[in-house]
């Protein structure tokens, strides 16, 4: 029930989005405000501070279910805090935290659990049309009993302004980090974690 209610809210924000843009780009020249999506080029330059959030849930059902059933969610949260110049061009830093829960069985009450998370520095460019890209240096990762994790994370999408500040988006991201650390493993040399997800996107800009 809980993932209906996400997917929900996520077609809702895709509509919203779409709306929005639509009704922009139909907007009279001569009407004061441009036509435009999310404006970082014409002087919309600021301190942007933005989150983007992701939740996924999967399952297998099966019978007889022992060693063949398995439930899985995962959450991730990225912040970030940056600068766009009048230009569009972004600099700025991230903190990412990870969650992911399985359990073997639907019924059980026993849930195992991972956490992680790491910090970044990123470069990026944003467009006047709405559309960004930025790319992140990610270090100090954990991932359970994983740690001292560096590596990349790549997002790419496309944003509207919902006010003059506040805007509303998707984008998707690619990340992959190797992890040099595990004192749970003999002879353990590295573990690297690729992965590329959809995230929902909302920020806001203070000029």
């Amino acid at each position: 029930m809980k993932l209906k209610y996400i997917y929900a809210f996520v077609c809702f924000l895709i509509f919203s989005i779409l709306v929005i843009g639509e009704a922009r780009a139909q907007q009279p020249r001569g009407s004061g405000r441009p036509a435009k999506a999310m404006s970082y080029g014409s002087g919309h330059s600021g301190t942007l501070f933005d989150v983007g959030i992701y939740y996924g849930q999967s399952q297998a059902t099966a019978d007889p279910s022992v060693g063949n059933e398995w439930k899985s969610s995962t959450s991730i949260y990225d912040i970030k805090l940056g600068y766009i110049s009048n230009e569009g061009y972004y600099g700025g830093v991230e903190y990412s935290t990870y969650t992911q829960s399985t359990a073997a069985t639907l019924s059980t009450t026993a849930v195992d659990s991972q956490t992680g998370g790491g910090a970044g520095v990123g470069l990026g460019y944003f467009a006047s049309n709405g559309f960004q890209l930025r790319g992140f240096y990610r270090f100090n990762e954990s991932f359970g009993d994983y740690k001292n994790g560096t590596g990349y994370q790549v997002d790419g999408g496309f944003s509207v302004n919902m006010t003059s500040n506040f805007y509303l988006g998707l984008s998707l991201s690619h990340r992959q980090i190797s992890f040099k650390d595990n004192k749970f493993i003999t002879n353990f040399n590295y573990w690297t974690k690729k992965e590329t997800y959809p995230f929902v996107t909302l920020g806001f800009i203070i000029n």
